[in-house]
This record gives structure tokens, sequence and C-alpha cells, in this order.
């Protein structure tokens, strides 16, 4: 669990001439629940404050790979998970929900990766598609010759 991971992490840091090396605040503690790890680690007073970044436009994750956008999708999905829990838990606490634009942001994130590798699909196919036309022409010559 969580307690293991911290040992692992305390074990993984530089020497510190004999002291004890902490691991005070540089993991976040979600608690003795798995589903902890769906909270926002960020306390809710800092998020009321905080500034909220932008979503990634196309034309950026145009230039990503396959790879780098399959992670990107997965750390979206996560954080999306975790901001539908989080406004879940505000809604049934009767909390306002802090920085909901969050949510926003992350789906028109997700939907630019969809957008991206739909191109990128199109492509493929309309070449696969180019690749057999050519192929069946040089059929048709071989025959005529």
């Amino acid at each position: 669990g969580i307690e293991g991971q911290q040992q692992r992490f305390q074990s993984s840091l530089p020497s510190t001439g004999g002291a004890v090396a902490s691991t005070e605040g540089k993991i976040p503690n979600h608690g003795s629940s798995p589903l902890d790890a769906f909270r926002d680690s960020v306390t809710r007073d800092a998020r009321m404050n905080e500034l909220v970044g932008r979503s990634w436009t196309v034309k950026e994750l145009r230039r990503k790979s396959f790879d780098d956008l399959h992670s990107l999708w997965f750390v979206l999905y996560k954080e999306y998970n975790m901001l539908l829990t989080e406004a879940n838990l505000s809604r049934r606490k009767g909390l306002v929900f802090p920085q909901p634009e969050r949510k926003v942001k992350v789906k028109k994130s997700m939907g630019a990766i969809k957008h991206v590798l739909g191109e990128r699909k199109r492509d493929f196919v309309s070449q696969l598609e180019a690749n057999r036309l050519d192929e069946e022409e040089d059929v048709e010559e071989e025959e005529l010759k």
C-alpha cells in the first residue's frame, strides 16, 4: 500500500549523512482506501485560489507521437475521474466545486486527442487506398504488355 510506496521512496532518496530523510510533503497521502487515489491531492483552499491552465490544442497534439498521445490520454482520463469524484463529493456536502472549468478543459483536451487520432487514421486509410489503386494500375499495365 501507501506505506510500502513511502518506504521504497524513502530508500531511494540520497543519503543525508546519517539524518533520516523525510518523505513529508513529497508523496501525497491519499489515506487508507484505494479509492482515495481518486481524490485531489491539493487542498480545497489551495484549489480555490489557484489559476487553472489551458487545454491542449489540436495543433500542439499533432506534433506528439502516438505513445505520447496514449500516455496523455490516460493522464487526462485519470484527472477527469478524479474531478468527477471531487464534484460528486462537493455536491453531496453542499459545497461549491472549486475550479469547475478544469473538467471542461480536460474534456476539450481529450476531444483534441480523438481529433488528431481521427486525422491520422483517415490519412492512413487514404494512403492505403492510393497504394492499392497504384498497384491495380501497375497490374493492368503489365497485362497489356
